[in-house]
């Protein structure tokens, strides 16, 4: 019985000795950021008329839609009509909109990204570039609309 008790002692002590080495690779993760500057470049050159200081050419009527409330600037990038809209401010929002479309399809064809990714970070600089209190009318990701 006494050898018994030694043996199981001598196995618990010795068993706790036991070393397990383990070896993990660490890899490094390379995150290509040259897509986003690729796409913010296109964006920049595709949207300077807004980019620009004063509105100039057809994005002062935007500019005066958005500013008077009528149209507001979706989770998109997109126009879309917010109150007391005319027929020639609908008329803008529409062929705006297919400007918008055609320029992000074309950002996302030669960024090889998707047309939505391009329209996420436009929005992206849009909320960058819009100043608090400026009573610009932006649609949220949940798909609210706050005047900024």
């Amino acid at each position: 019985m006494k050898r018994i008790v030694l043996a199981a002692f001598a196995a618990a002590l010795y068993g706790g000795c036991i070393q397990v080495k383990t070896e993990s690779e660490i890899k490094p993760i390379h995150i290509t950021m040259d897509v986003n500057l690729k796409v913010d470049r296109e964006l920049d050159k595709a949207f300077a008329d807004e980019n620009r200081g004063e509105a100039q050419g057809s994005y002062k009527a935007v500019k005066d839609m958005l500013d008077r409330g009528v149209a507001g600037i979706t989770n998109r990038a997109m126009l879309e009509e917010r109150s007391l809209a005319t027929d020639a401010d609908r008329i803008l929002i529409a062929e705006e909109n297919a400007k918008r479309m055609k320029r992000f399809g074309e950002i996302a064809k030669n960024s090889g990204v998707t047309v939505e990714s391009v329209q996420k970070r436009r929005m992206e600089k849009t909320r960058e570039r819009l100043q608090a209190g400026c009573g610009v009318w932006l649609q949220e990701e949940d798909g609210e609309w706050r005047r900024r």
